[in-house]
């Protein structure tokens, strides 16, 4: 998989809403300030499917969903769909019987790519609590990267929170943390290199 550049990465919340019945189509997608807002029919179109869809339209024009927020739902389900967001997850509620205990699985056809399953019925307050642990056994690599980074935003006392958050996304959308620090030090080598070039300039001048 080819690593997204740092600089042309573009991330946006949205916003998922219950519609009024009378739109035309089961989802309508629309910008919303620095966001999107999805409205969706529940008689033709569920929860999930919608967040799901929403997102993959996103990215087909190159936006990742930095979070999933969802609007006039109960809270317990609202807080696990941001927190599952985060982490670019896509989430599940299912009656499979193989799925014993909340658990977060690669997808199949983009493997940096997951979901966090719940079987039916799951407390959603007890899938919440659990969802570190779960993602951390599914991507250790990724768990481990996005600790660092948290650690490194706590050091600058958030002067270079933003960039981070632009990092900590990326290598969760790639699974490539070794791709995306390259890019990072290279990033930070031409602004180092075009700083002196500047204050060369501006000495002779």
């Amino acid at each position: 998989m080819n690593t997204p550049s740092l600089q042309n990465f573009i991330t946006a919340p949205l916003r998922v809403r219950r519609g009024d019945g009378r739109q035309k189509t089961s989802l309508l997608l629309s910008r919303d300030g620095d966001g999107f807002t999805v409205a969706y029919d529940p008689d033709r179109a569920s929860l999930g499917i919608t967040a799901v869809l929403a997102r993959a339209c996103l990215s087909c024009d190159g936006i990742t969903v930095s979070e999933v927020i969802l609007e006039g739902h109960d809270p317990e389900l609202t807080a696990l769909y941001r927190a599952a967001s985060k982490l670019l997850l896509n989430i599940e509620i299912t009656s499979s019987p193989r799925i014993t205990e909340p658990v977060v699985k690669p997808d199949s056809d983009d493997p940096p790519q997951a979901t966090y399953f719940i079987s039916e019925g799951w407390c959603l307050s007890d899938a919440l609590d659990r969802l570190p642990a779960a993602f951390a056994n599914a991507r250790p690599e990724v768990a481990r990267n996005l600790l660092r980074i948290e650690q490194a935003k706590r050091d600058s006392d958030g002067q270079i929170g933003q960039a981070l958050d632009v990092v900590a996304a990326l290598i969760l959308k790639t699974g490539n943390p070794t791709d995306v620090y390259d890019q990072l030090l290279d990033l930070l080598g031409r602004v180092r290199t075009e700083r002196a070039s500047d204050t060369a300039t501006a000495s002779a001048a």
